[in-house]
């Protein structure tokens, strides 16, 4: 393949990447008459009750119809939504949160799905992909993170929940998409984890790919929901990642504090003390950036107003 052929075949994925979904009516030429309620339609679906145009008889076309809505194969397909979080994750997500509900399969639903299947997978072939790798020697603590490994789905949501709140405050006024909410956030971290537990798979060969590929993804979903630049979303990026490490770790001091360590052994509380000045420290730094990323950023979108 030569080097003009590869840029043909990129180009064309951007092309597929920022392409926009079309509604098809394929029965615009003729007349429906939806059986549970009468109206007739040129639509595929009823416009006042929402029935499907094919519905017809009970037959194995049902039965067949009903296993695959139960299993995502319907209109709006799982495996095509997977396909699309992997392929173009920011455009997808800002699909789904701009009102295009139906482009998507829907998001909660699938992260339930996508749940269920790593658990069987990780159970018939007796797999094991821990979230945290990390020990502290100190059994409250690594009793949590045990929790986490044993509930892999629902911790990945649990930890990607930390960037809803500096993800907002971070990308409020991004070019692409300036009216971001916390709500809308929630719908991005659902979708997110969706795709840190697929990248999962590959942990079960190698978790330095998966922590990487994490972190590319993360990034392309960022740049191609919000719409800055490459250097402006790898900091504001940044800035995001530092505020959920800062968050993780002041979860892990608190329970230390007040679970891990007996109260009568002053080395103990000593040191317990440095460590909560460290991290008060911490979190004063990440609160002064985010304020600053804060004030950059309404700067920036009131020039581009």
């Amino acid at each position: 393949m030569t080097k003009e052929q590869m840029k043909q075949y990129y180009r064309r994925f951007c092309r597929w990447q920022q392409e926009e979904l079309h509604y098809v009516n394929r029965h615009e030429d003729s007349v429906q008459h939806c059986h549970n309620c009468g109206t007739e339609f040129a639509d595929n679906f009823c416009p006042r009750c929402g029935q499907r145009a094919e519905v017809g008889r009970v037959g194995w076309r049902s039965v067949r119809e009903n296993v695959a809505l139960l299993w995502g194969m319907d209109s709006r397909s799982l495996t095509y939504t997977l396909v699309q979080l992997l392929g173009r994750p920011g455009y997808l997500v800002r699909d789904y949160i701009s009102g295009r509900r139906l482009v998507s399969f829907p998001p909660v639903k699938m992260l339930v799905i996508v749940c269920l299947f790593v658990v069987v997978f990780e159970t018939v072939f007796h797999l094991k992909n821990d979230v945290l790798t990390i020990k502290f020697n100190v059994q409250e603590v690594d009793d949590v993170i045990g929790w986490i490994n044993t509930q892999k789905s629902w911790a990945t949501l649990l930890v990607q929940s930390i960037l809803i709140l500096p993800t907002w405050l971070v990308f409020r006024f991004a070019p692409g998409y300036p009216r971001h909410t916390l709500p809308e956030g929630f719908f991005l971290q659902v979708f997110l984890s969706v795709q840190a537990l697929l990248l999962g798979f590959i942990g079960y060969w190698s978790g330095t790919a998966e922590l990487v590929l994490c972190k590319v993804y993360l990034y392309i979903t960022y740049r191609q929901l919000f719409g800055y630049g490459w250097w402006s979303t790898l900091w504001r990026l940044a800035v995001v990642l530092l505020t959920q490490v800062a968050v993780m770790v002041l979860a892990v001091v608190i329970v230390i504090y007040f679970f891990g360590y007996d109260n009568e052994s002053r080395a103990d509380v000593d040191m317990i003390k440095a460590l909560l000045f460290i991290l008060a420290a911490t979190v004063a730094s990440v609160a002064v950036i985010l304020l600053v990323t804060h004030r950059i950023n309404v700067k920036q979108y009131k020039k581009l107003r």
